[in-house]
């Protein structure tokens, strides 16, 4: 694929798109997970702060302390990266966890008095961040009314490292989901892109002669599409038609001409002028052929390339007409076709092609005229044979030659073989020479038909 293709366009818009939604999805999910989490690290320091503040009691010296701390045996570790810490009254008398070794946490001072816990983050032992929970108490009257500062903090980096857990787990799951979007998204691009693929192998068909329009079997989005080149095609055929049309009416109105300067050459000749007769003849003969070979690439123009001939049919009717000739009449005929032997061309063209080969077989035969056809892999060959002298090996290349004739002593224009040559390679197909011991043939291959 390369940078113009619209697959690989599609498949790296899609690829950014999938990257950047995958990007986000886990910067997302990392973010609720935090969120969270210290959710939960609220609920467990508010539970904490509350065992702290129902623990406080005065004892006998007036002093106050606390009968019973949280249990949490972290608090008993020392560094542990969950602590407590109590202030009580002006003085800031402080108990804290053992955890704090002999570190004291700098509490905010807070302005309000109420039952809210507030967070904010401190410094603490070993130079560890930490998420705090206080709240900023007035006692009851049994224990003097002092106004209290109790925290509950726990090491930031824990939080942290839960957080980045997650996100390494996530990991794994993000890339299979990212692998298996990628994987509907080239399935996506292949099924959205097929109808592309279609109309390619369509026109494939239609140069080939398969089918003569897309027609209009498509989704939506590409019928249009379908439309305007049936349309292109449709005028094409229309202006063929009109530059064929043009073709032929030159080439009959330059018939009449010729046959006015063939009977000049005629009277020329009976007047004993044998040299100016020859040259004429050779230039009128010259325009003759060419003359003929445009009616027949007039005819053979505009063809709907889908037709289909009966190589039986088209056989038989070529041999009866020719039995009927000067050169035919005194020979033996044989057609030996299968029935429903079908080829991919025209009719009228099949029918010229034969009548060109078959003349020629019957101009130079002693006594038969053999026309048989076989299937083979994917074609069909027709072969025209005679008993004749056939064409030296030699000669045969320069026998498929516009205007070319190997014997120059009789009539004709010497485009026989070369308008049946225009017709086969018209419909994809070949005329070729198989010189045999006791014959020689002329083969037409050509495409077959399927037949319902």
């Amino acid at each position: 694929m390369t940078a113009r293709s619209l697959r690989w366009r599609l498949l790296i818009a899609a690829a950014a798109y999938i990257s950047t939604a995958l990007v986000i999805s886990a910067l997302v999910l990392s973010l609720l997970f935090e969120r969270h989490v210290k959710a939960w690290i609220d609920g467990e320091l508010n539970a904490q702060l509350d065992q702290l503040i129902a623990g406080v009691e005065k004892i006998t010296s007036g002093e106050l302390t606390l009968s019973r701390t949280p249990k949490d045996p972290r608090f008993e570790k020392a560094l542990s990266g969950l602590y407590w810490q109590v202030e009580f009254g002006a003085e800031h008398r402080v108990l804290r966890s053992r955890s704090l070794w002999d570190f004291k946490l700098t509490l905010p001072r807070e302005q309000q008095i109420d039952q809210e816990s507030r967070h904010h983050r401190v410094a603490g032992p070993g130079g560890q961040e930490l998420y705090l929970l206080q709240k900023r108490v007035e006692l009851p009257a049994r224990l003097g009314r002092e106004q209290a500062y109790f925290a509950v903090a726990i090491n930031e980096a824990e939080v942290q490292a839960a957080v980045w857990r997650f996100a390494n787990a996530l990991i794994p799951l993000l890339v299979t989901l990212g692998i298996m979007l990628a994987a509907a998204a080239w399935i996506q691009v292949s099924i959205g892109l097929r109808p592309l693929a279609s109309i390619r192998e369509k026109i494939s068909s239609i140069k080939s002669g398969a089918q003569a329009r897309l027609g209009s079997e498509f989704p939506d989005e590409v019928r249009p599409l379908a439309s305007e080149i049936d349309s292109l095609l449709d005028k094409r055929d229309d202006e063929i038609e009109v530059a064929r049309t043009r073709a032929a009416d030159l080439a009959h109105g330059l018939k009449t001409p010729l046959q006015i300067i063939f009977g000049g050459i005629a009277r020329l000749k009976a007047k004993g002028d044998a040299e100016l007769a020859e040259d004429l003849e050779t230039a009128a003969r010259m325009m003759q052929r060419h003359v003929d070979r445009q009616l027949a690439r007039a005819r053979l123009q505009g063809r709907r390339m889908d037709a289909v001939a009966d190589v039986k049919s088209v056989a038989t009717q070529v041999a009866n007409v020719l039995r009927r000739s000067p050169d035919g009449e005194h020979l033996e005929w044989l057609v030996d076709v299968p029935s429903g032997t079908v080829a991919k061309i025209h009719t009228d063209d099949l029918a010229e092609a034969l009548g060109c080969l078959v003349e020629n077989a019957a101009r130079y035969a002693r006594s038969q005229v053999t026309i048989t056809a076989m299937k083979e892999a994917g074609g069909i060959t027709i072969r025209v044979s005679d008993d004749g002298p056939g064409i030296p090996k030699d000669k045969m290349p320069d026998a498929l030659k516009r205007g070319e004739r190997v014997d120059t002593s009789g009539p004709g224009s010497g485009l026989g073989l070369a308008i049946a040559t225009d017709i086969a390679e018209a419909w994809h197909g070949t005329l070729g020479f198989t010189p045999r011991a006791d014959a020689f043939a002329v083969e037409l291959r050509l495409k077959s038909a399927k037949t319902s």
